[in-house]
């Protein structure tokens, strides 16, 4: 770890050392998260409040950018004695590069640091390379996102936006004037664990088509995408094949239609196949420890909602019901920006839960969430 921290730190003091040249910039936020809800384990309430410190520093110089995104984070209240957090800290650690750690920890405070973003861009003749931690989505779709591989996430995140990196290389090329061709190879400390694939992206008869072929870990994978509108009536999809070495292949896929209207009101309707179910019982905390979204059902219908009522007032609704047996979800999230020169949201939403008590959704505790993000 001391190495690669090591490695970090001179990258992070040659960008700062490099602030007197024309191409250093430096952004930032401060985010306060506050959680509460029950365990699934032992059923005791918990209260999680999470303060983070986000620092961006970015160099340019010529065809190379250099971007980081360094985060403290202080972690407290009695999610730190649950079940659940215990669960958490024995998780494996799913990227390369071991660029993050505990400061301190006690039983009511505990203070980490990671790099959540830091890679090196060369954009050269042959194609943009960048190298380092980064998110590589070649997903479409709105509430599942089955082409999402090397950085899936839930729709049930607390957090949308943030997504666990990979470490990686990525070539990415323009091919034509709406089309691109992508590689990635994302090494792992065990070969047979390491992903390598390719896409090809490319706007075809007014359809915004794409192909995906790889290895993921012990896992062969195609995926086809596409998007479009028809009528004033947008739609996506998604299809992803998947063969793993030690199991039976399966499928998994996604349909969506979606219309955005003149007030700004925004609708979208998914259809999710799942065609590798878990267990009920496995897909709540296993979702915890999981790098893959789990999901116990095979059927899925989701509505996603979402408006600028203004310019300080926006909302965004999820709906999601597992068809087999009739769980469901409803997770509304409305954000404020608040009337202060600097500019500063603050975000409130809920998460709950029906169905019987043996069902996917139905087990889950609700939760309440209030967030408040600065930028700087």
């Amino acid at each position: 770890m001391a190495r690669h921290w090591q490695v970090a730190s001179g990258l992070v003091c040659l960008m700062l050392a490099s602030g007197v040249e024309a191409g250093f910039s430096q952004s930032g936020s401060l985010k306060n998260l506050s959680v509460g809800s029950r365990s699934l384990i032992d059923g005791d309430r918990y209260v999680s409040n999470l303060t983070r410190l986000r620092l961006n520093p970015r160099y340019r110089y010529q065809d190379w950018i250099v971007d980081a995104a360094y985060d403290l984070e202080l972690v407290s209240g009695s999610f730190l004695d649950s079940p659940e957090f215990a669960l958490l800290r024995d998780a494996p650690e799913p990227r390369y590069w071991d660029l993050q750690g505990d400061i301190h920890e006690s039983g009511t405070l505990l203070a980490r640091h990671q790099f959540y973003r830091g890679t090196v861009q060369w954009r050269s003749p042959a194609g943009d390379f960048r190298f380092g931690r980064q998110q590589v989505n070649w997903s479409t779709a709105l509430i599942w996102n089955p082409m999402d591989i090397l950085n899936p996430v839930s729709p049930l995140q607390l957090e949308p936006d943030e997504r666990v990196g990979v470490d990686a290389i990525l070539w990415d090329k323009p091919w034509g004037a709406l089309g691109r061709i992508s590689a990635v190879h994302a090494p792992q400390h065990n070969d047979g664990e390491a992903s390598t694939a390719a896409r090809v992206k490319r706007y075809i008869g007014g359809v915004d088509a794409g192909l995906m072929a790889g290895e993921f870990a012990d896992v062969t994978r195609i995926g086809f995408d596409g998007s479009g509108s028809v009528i004033g009536t947008g739609w996506r999809t998604e299809f992803v094949w998947s063969d793993p070495d030690a199991s039976d292949s399966y499928w998994q896929g996604v349909a969506d239609l979606n219309w955005s209207f003149r007030n700004g009101f925004n609708l979208a309707l998914e259809y999710f196949y799942n065609g590798r179910p878990v267990p009920p019982g496995n897909s709540g905390l296993g979702n915890l420890l999981s790098t893959d979204p789990l999901y116990a059902g095979r059927h899925y219908t989701g509505l996603l909602a979402w408006q600028d009522i203004n310019p300080f007032w926006q909302y965004r609704v999820v709906a999601i019901r597992n068809v087999d047996d009739a769980s469901w979800v409803l997770y509304p999230r409305s954000t404020w920006t608040l009337p202060f020169s600097q500019e500063i949201y603050l975000t409130a939403g809920a998460q709950w839960f029906g169905g019987n008590d043996t069902s996917e959704y139905g087990m889950l505790e609700p939760l309440g969430l209030v967030e408040m993000q600065w930028y700087f």
